[in-house]
């Protein structure tokens, strides 16, 4: 009788492939999706306590259709994103999920910063947990540390600051947050032949789609998992995820019904992306791979950071510029390893098609995009960014098949890791406060954007703010001044800004100069003939003017349900400068003073 190994029957000593099975195996699963969650909420806790700031009054602060809480909703499903904002802004977005939970938000605490803050900051911790499930079941013949060490990579990402920070990116939180969970439920569901949660799956990408319309591009993703990770046929692979195909088309007619095409009646400007200011096709091209080379560099080496990149943040290249040949090399690296791990099935090659598939849609390689770059663009294109980079380390510091053993030798590699995962961590913290506040934020971004036409008419912004509500005339005087610096430097780079030229006329009025400010006013409306602000605030300075029969003209061409209650008090006082004593109390009640 042969002798039996003494190691056959011993506990293995490390979790090997096919962890996914077996109630110790799970315990850890879990453990660690919990201490996900736990890590990206605690690392995000600090922002709960912050104001609304940038983009927030859009979506939510300023936004009427949310305002009404859960009266709203109707308008939000059958309206653009912004309409609730700026009935004339023509952006073809259609996002009604986030603007829902802000309004149901609102209906039950109101509107309050922390609330909203502690939402998306809960939402993050959830997005760690789910993350993680979603690629031990993706990797589940693989090691379970290769899905900890990119779940910890991506949570720790400081790209993701202005995701979690802005209240507005709700859109991009629960968009990726309902993709990952459906491709959990959907693999799971494959796996195990529970055709529930397919079912389920189809629900979570539909959230996702209605949260935002780039998750689109994750529907090329779903077969390369298959492609990848499952041993499916091209036949079973596009069988099983044509329902998230009809699921993007039924989106985009519901989506077509309510605001039209993609693209119908959006002008985008230099101001919105630089790209446009290319003196030929020639140097549009290779400024276009520069900003392709931007996105992959900033999930590599994530500084600066900022909330926006308009014009001229980005300076135009010509092919003499070092950094595009540095892109083109680095995707020529790509596309290769790309192609070539398709066909050879290298798990690693998955990163770089997720990463492509995802960023796609920002490249303006395909479509011209609202920007060139933002960080917040980022945010699903570095999961493919992490899982690239967990492989190859793995790979090189690991054994070949990434199963690490906690016994073996291989502390380079765990030491590597956490490095990388405490640089993130530290970088993440130190950025987080950046994003305390409108005034916080410009100030440090237009320091670090000193061209940015539309970050120096942010930062003109706050302090016409400050000027506002300041009491002292002297400092109101000092504040109106250092504003109108930044509005004029910000018109010097682009002119056709109207929001600065409306600034420009308040700090003007403040200042009594109202010559100034009239000219102001008009110059916005020369721009935007249909701006609400130029117009209301126009007619306050006719007034001041004695000029009341020409501000009830200008108000009387705004829609009243757009009035603020200032515009009422200053109908209450044209009314009753023009003995219209009746509709002037009318007025003077709506105003609530």
């Amino acid at each position: 009788m042969a002798k039996k190994s003494p190691t056959k029957n011993r506990p293995a000593s490390r979790l090997q492939p096919g962890v996914s099975s077996g109630s110790t195996s799970m315990r850890v699963i879990w453990g660690l999706a919990i201490a996900f969650f736990v890590l990206g909420f605690l690392l995000y806790a600090p922002s709960i306590s912050y104001d609304f700031v940038y983009d927030d009054d859009a979506v939510l602060k300023e936004n009427r259709f949310v305002k009404k809480g859960a009266e709203g909703l109707h308008e939000i499903w059958t309206t653009s994103y912004f309409k609730g904002y700026d009935e004339n802004m023509n952006a073809r977005a259609y996002r009604p999920i986030p603007l829902s939970m802000f309004a149901l938000e609102v209906e039950y605490f109101g509107l309050q910063a922390k609330v909203h803050h502690f939402i998306n900051v809960f939402l993050y911790g959830l997005t760690g947990l789910m993350l993680f499930l979603f690629l031990t079941r993706l990797l589940k013949k693989e090691n379970l540390w290769l899905a900890a060490a990119i779940t910890l990579f991506f949570v720790v990402h400081p790209v993701h600051v202005e995701v979690i920070a802005n209240i507005k990116s709700r859109d991009e939180l629960v968009a990726f947050l309902a993709f990952v969970s459906a491709a959990f439920f959907w693999l799971k569901g494959l796996d195990e032949n529970k055709k529930w949660l397919v079912g389920l799956s189809w629900i979570t990408y539909s959230i996702a789609l209605f949260s935002k319309e780039s998750a689109i591009t994750t529907l090329a993703v779903f077969p390369l998992m298959l492609w990848f990770f499952r041993d499916k046929s091209w036949k079973e692979i596009l069988l099983s995820i044509s329902p998230f195909f009809l699921l993007v088309v039924g989106f985009l007619m519901v989506r077509s019904s309510v605001v039209g095409g993609l693209n119908e009646g959006v002008t985008l400007t230099v101001l919105d992306n630089s790209l446009l200011a290319a003196s030929s096709t020639s140097e549009r091209v290779a400024s276009n791979i520069y900003v392709l080379g931007l996105y992959f560099y900033k999930n590599l080496i994530p500084y600066p950071l900022l909330s926006d990149y308009s014009f001229s943040t980005i300076p135009l290249r010509n092919w003499g510029d070092y950094q595009v040949w540095l892109s083109i090399l680095l995707y020529l690296g790509l596309i290769a390893l790309a192609v070539i791990g398709l066909f050879k099935k290298w798990k690693s090659a998955y990163g770089v098609w997720h990463f492509f598939a995802t960023v796609s849609i920002f490249s303006s390689v395909i479509v011209l995009n609202v920007s060139p770059y933002n960080d917040r663009f980022n945010y699903n294109p570095s999961l493919g960014v992490c899982f690239l980079l967990v492989f190859g380390l793995f790979y090189f510091l690991g054994e070949q098949k990434c199963k690490l053993s906690f016994n073996g030798k291989k502390y380079a590699l765990i030491a590597l890791v956490s490095l990388i995962a405490l640089a993130g961590i530290y970088r993440t913290i130190t950025h987080l406060p950046v994003w305390k506040d409108r005034y916080t934020l410009f100030d440090h971004d237009v320091k670090l954007a000193p061209n940015n036409a539309r970050m120096l008419k942010n930062k003109g912004g706050s302090l016409v703010r400050r000027a506002v509500a300041e009491q002292d005339k002297t400092k109101q005087a000092e504040l109106a001044d250092e504003a109108i610096g930044y509005l004029e430097r910000a018109l010097t780079i682009y002119h056709r800004l109207p929001t600065s030229h409306v600034y420009l006329g308040i700090m003007y009025g403040i200042k009594g100069e109202l010559e100034k400010a009239e000219k102001a006013y008009k110059d916005a409306l020369a721009i935007s003939s249909t701006n609400v602000y130029a117009k209301t605030n126009l007619a306050n300075i006719y007034y001041r003017q004695g000029k009341y029969h020409e501000s009830l003209d200008l108000l009387n061409e705004v829609k009243p349900e757009l009035y603020s209650a200032n515009d009422k008090y200053l109908l209450y006082l044209i009314y009753s400068r023009l003995g219209d004593y009746d509709t002037a109390m009318e007025w003077k009640a709506q105003s609530g003073r």
